[in-house]
């Protein structure tokens, strides 16, 4: 398992359309292979970063994921650097250490 969780700070003039982008990602962020769950924690302030973690099964299926056309949009389009997705805050490999609310997919 590898769990993968960033930070990504945005500018408040920004959260609106931040929000939007992720709503189109998720759905097919969901059918991501190798995908075990995420979550998606709004912050609770306007200056604070919005968090996302995610649990894939292996290295491999993330690194298969940056390459589809979602992780390319996810890479560029929510308005992201690269460096963004490339310096998470957290990575652990081994057992996943969150308990994702939303997201769990069915085999």
């Amino acid at each position: 398992m590898l769990a993968i969780a960033y930070h990504f700070h945005v500018l408040p003039r920004y959260r609106d359309e931040f929000q939007h982008a992720w709503r189109a990602a998720r759905d097919s962020l969901q059918q991501a292979l190798g995908l075990v769950s995420y979550e998606f924690n709004l912050p609770r302030e306007r200056r604070e970063a919005f968090t996302l973690m995610l649990a894939w099964d292996s290295q491999t299926s993330f690194e298969r994921f940056t390459r589809t056309w979602v992780g390319v949009w996810m890479l560029n389009g929510m308005g992201l650097q690269r460096e963004a997705f490339a310096t998470p805050i957290q990575t652990d490999i081994g057992q996943e250490d969150f308990q994702p609310r939303v997201g769990k997919r069915a085999a």
